[in-house]
């Protein structure tokens, strides 16, 4: 036998069994393919069941700015450029005497300001500052006794240079050389110092200042007219304090509380203690209503 002929045969034999198995398979449909266009996108397919949906990148969370955090008011301050530390003894450009006693430790912010009117007399002009030592060490203020214009007495003369005199001394002298939180000012005047400060001190400069007023075993109604903006009325307190056996003050400090009343002013009082002119502590005063007063 021939091997080209052999080769022949087996090929015819395959080519009958391809086509008998082509002619009794069932015939297969395929859908006619959807012309998608040129620019066209193919249809997604379906999920199937039990599948998650698709996700998408989730926008990630938004960080606050650090700036934008709720943050407390920044303190308004003096910037007083620099001064000396411990106790001094001075006079302002406009000539008044004080005392002034400064911490030494290097402050962490702005201090308050303790500003102490002494009694008739000058009597205690010197003493003020070592009384209030605790209640300053306490609410980290600068003490500054100041003394009367005529060395004597802060309602006798003319109180409206007074005023005017004791205003500057603040403003152009202590204020510029201390950085002092101006929310944070505070009057304690004894006596004369007291009657001075509610008679004509805080009607002609009240609006200049936040903080408290103590009237301590001396008060009178103002003389020049007193009519407190709003933020006067909100900004500073004040408190009045005579014994029972006072016989100096008494008339014009009940006119006094009455008239800053009427004012609108924030105030408390005592006139509920015993005992004869100035007889109680007046740091003790400072103390229970100080926190009050102060942001």
């Amino acid at each position: 036998m021939r091997p080209s002929c052999h080769r022949s045969s087996n090929v015819l034999v395959a080519l009958a069994a391809l086509t008998l198995a082509a002619c009794s398979s069932p015939e297969t449909t395929l859908p006619p393919a959807r012309d998608l266009g040129a620019n066209a996108a193919p249809e997604p397919a379906k999920d199937a069941p039990g599948d998650l949906p698709p996700t998408t990148d989730a926008a990630p969370p938004v960080t606050p700015d650090a700036g934008d955090a709720a943050s407390p008011p920044a303190i308004k301050s003096s910037k007083g450029s620099g001064g000396p530390t411990g106790q001094s003894e001075l006079k302002s450009i406009g000539g008044l005497s004080y005392i002034i006693n400064v911490p030494a430790a290097a402050p962490t912010k702005p201090r308050g300001l303790l500003v102490l009117l002494h009694g008739s007399t000058a009597s205690n002009y010197r003493q003020l500052i070592t009384i209030m030592a605790t209640v300053a060490a306490a609410q980290d203020l600068i003490r500054v006794s100041v003394l009367a214009p005529n060395g004597q007495g802060w309602n006798e003369g003319n109180q409206t240079n007074a005023a005017t005199l004791l205003h500057q001394a603040l403003q152009q002298d202590i204020l510029t050389k201390y950085d002092v939180d101006l929310s944070r000012i505070v009057f304690s005047g004894q006596s004369s110092g007291g009657g001075f400060l509610s008679s004509y001190f805080l009607p002609l400069h009240a609006t200049n200042y936040r903080g408290g007023a103590f009237m301590q075993c001396g008060a009178a109604p103002p003389v020049p007219t007193f009519a407190p903006d709003a933020a006067t009325k909100a900004g500073l307190r004040l408190h009045f304090e005579i014994t029972t056996g006072d016989t100096i003050w008494p008339a014009s400090y009940k006119s006094a509380v009455t008239a800053y009343t009427n004012a609108g002013m924030t105030l408390t009082k005592d006139d509920t203690k015993p005992g004869g002119h100035c007889a109680f502590d007046q740091q003790a005063v400072v103390q229970a209503h100080l926190a009050a007063m102060l942001p």
